[in-house]
């Protein structure tokens, strides 16, 4: 069901400012047997971005009724949430010239990916497409996401995920994706600073491990550095966890400690 402020529809006036300026933020929530999965992170997160573009006047009330209906003939889906400044009274950057937010609520099949995906892993690459630091919109779902949508220029069938990094050659993500390494006993994972998104699931796999007492660190990891590392991994809310059995060549050996964060996900 396609719904736009509560009511059936597929179609936005050319004068709403997500589709002039990308002024607009979003999530993208996984339903399994009607649940949305882990729906209050997303909320939280739509709720910071809301704030941090200085969205006015939004009702997450309203929000939450429009889900609902959203969701009321669906099992398993995809469910694909914008909200948008609103309708523009005239063109122009100004914020105070769109005053109602606009919710534009979608659901969509959930995406079927090879088995291997998850039981082999996949090859993976640097993408050429660099990544910058944004004070004001990075780690925030904002509907700027071009740098992001030129990397999957890269993507392939021989690589169906590739890496971002930064101007200083830090891994920071994929382009739908946040990127976990693991050595000995141990888990890693960029640190983003103002660029990048910390995704829902890759918040889920840090909390889950922290709960079971796995060592989980944050920090900077150089793309020149992932030949120290035993094992790696993609993760989102819809893939879930895509193991990474090489990066640009270089090939990583089967480890259970994936295997094992898989239990502990599903528990």
């Amino acid at each position: 069901m396609n719904l736009i402020n509560g009511k059936a529809g597929s179609s936005i006036s050319i004068f709403d400012r997500g589709f002039l300026y990308g002024d607009a933020v979003f999530e993208t929530i996984l339903v399994k047997k009607k649940k949305p999965i882990n729906l209050k992170l997303h909320l939280n997160r739509l709720n910071k971005g809301i704030k941090n573009i200085k969205i006015k006047n939004f009702d997450v009330n309203a929000l939450e009724i429009q889900i609902r209906k959203a969701l009321k003939d669906q099992i398993n889906c995809v469910l694909c949430i914008n909200v948008s400044r609103g309708f523009a009274k005239k063109r122009g950057y100004n914020i105070e010239l769109a005053k109602k937010p606009n919710i534009i609520i979608s659901t969509t099949r959930i995406p079927e990916y090879p088995s291997s995906y998850y039981t082999h892993g996949i090859k993976t690459k640097f993408a050429k497409t660099k990544l910058f630091q944004n004070t004001n919109i990075d780690n925030i779902k904002h509907c700027n996401k071009i740098d992001n949508i030129i990397a999957t220029s890269e993507i392939s069938k021989n690589y169906p995920e590739v890496i971002l990094c930064d101007h200083k050659d830090n891994i920071i993500e994929g382009t739908a994706s946040n990127i976990f390494f693991i050595k000995k006993n141990k888990f890693y994972t960029p640190k983003l600073n103002n660029i990048g998104v910390d995704g829902v699931m890759k918040s889920v796999i840090i909390n889950t491990l922290k709960k079971n007492k796995i060592t989980i660190k944050s920090l900077d990891i150089k793309k020149n550095s992932i030949n120290q590392f035993d094992a790696a991994f993609f993760c989102n809310s819809i893939r879930q966890v895509w193991k990474i059995k090489s990066i640009n060549g270089f090939s990583y050996k089967k480890n259970n400690l994936v295997e094992k964060l898989r239990v502990l996900l599903e528990e």
